[in-house]
């Protein structure tokens, strides 16, 4: 058995907080895409499928952005969470969040590469003991 992504559009690892009006909780959103973000927590603090929400990313060097939203899973057993879908953005502000992701590429290829001169430099000080 395989698994058909369903995504429209591609998601990117990262770490940004995030508050989730409905519970009175701030968490952190594990990656994100145009279209939506999945949140890893604990089973206790899950939203109903199908429940809308209103969530507010807090993006560095930007600041916050409010987004209605619609939790469409709750992961795997291996990584429960919520799959949210976004609906909507308050105010006008997806044109800034899509600015925001479109830069997610490099931030990919910049940690990729960092990942990559690390490995480097550790390996080099382990062959010259």
């Amino acid at each position: 058995m395989f698994l058909v992504d369903r995504r429209r559009s591609p998601r990117y690892c990262c770490q940004l907080p995030v508050y989730i009006d409905e519970k009175n909780l701030s968490l952190y959103l594990c990656d994100l895409s145009l279209t939506g973000c999945f949140i890893e927590t604990l089973p206790k603090n899950l939203i109903p499928i199908g429940k809308k929400i209103t969530l507010i990313i807090s993006l560095p060097c930007v600041g916050p952005i409010p987004i209605e939203g619609i939790v469409r899973h709750h992961g795997t057993p291996d990584r429960v969470g919520m799959g949210i879908e976004f609906l909507r953005f308050h105010d006008g502000l997806h044109r800034v969040y899509a600015k925001f992701v479109k830069i997610l590429p490099i931030l990919e290829e910049a940690r990729n590469l960092y990942q990559e001169i690390a490995d480097k430099s550790i390996n080099a000080g382990n062959s010259s003991s």
